[in-house]
């Protein structure tokens, strides 16, 4: 499912979210985009995890440039 690579973990970073790179570093990357939706405020809080998952990919491109 996720797009999940430095992109994503820049863009989380830079939200304050810091993922270890120990061992079931993916299974954690998927539950912190399922908190991030269940915190997120109107509309983002219908988002699919997938499109979550996408914004965090585009995240740090966007910012980076």
């Amino acid at each position: 499912m996720a797009v999940y690579d430095r992109r994503a973990h820049s863009a989380l970073h830079t939200l304050g979210i810091t993922l270890s790179h120990a061992p079931g570093r993916y299974s954690r990357y998927i539950e912190t985009i399922d908190q991030l939706l269940a915190t997120a405020p109107d509309p983002i809080r219908n988002w699919t995890p997938r499109a979550m998952d996408t914004a965090l990919y585009w995240l740090n491109t966007t910012a980076s440039t």
